[in-house]
């Protein structure tokens, strides 16, 4: 028996993720909001993300002309980041205009107000249903702002986690 995608998707909303924006070292710029990102290995280092086949990333992808990305792991106030790059909102300019970015050893951007960030060649793609997962082998990584709450996504909203730290 399989599971309905409605029923599917009402379980997956229980389950709390961390959100990113994936960048590409395209022209022009491009971006999309992740929350399908998972380490893979320590040894190497190795992350991966899932794209939707409906979407221009994983056409840029697929072209075979991106040989990196970076993931940009928002925090509490980048919402708007999230937002934008997930097309659910639009802004008066792109943030690649309106964000301080720099690029690490990709080429890709990264936010310097992120989080943290891992800059990531890409190694594999492993097309699955409706998603394919591009595995990053991580050439560069930091944690920008380690004081900075993390942005979530749970139940369909944007939220954030408390420590007790």
């Amino acid at each position: 028996m399989t599971v309905e995608s409605t029923q599917f998707r009402e379980v997956m909303a229980k389950f709390a993720t961390g959100v990113s924006v994936v960048t590409f070292p395209s022209e022009p710029v491009h971006g999309l909001t992740v929350n399908a990102l998972s380490s893979l290995s320590l040894e190497p280092p190795l992350v991966l993300i899932c794209i939707d086949h409906g979407t221009n990333t994983h056409e840029l992808l697929a072209s075979g002309d991106i040989d990196g990305y970076c993931v940009n792991v928002l925090s509490r106030d980048q919402r708007h980041l999230g937002e934008y790059f997930a097309g659910m909102t639009d802004l008066d300019e792109s943030p690649f205009e309106t964000e301080r970015t720099q690029t690490a050893e990709t080429g890709a951007p990264v936010f310097e107000d992120a989080l943290a960030y891992l800059d990531c060649s890409l190694q594999s793609a492993y097309p699955e249903g409706d998603h394919t997962i591009y595995v990053g082998a991580v050439e560069t990584a930091d944690v920008l702002r380690p004081d900075a709450t993390p942005l979530t996504f749970y139940r369909g909203n944007w939220g954030t986690i408390h420590s007790d730290e």
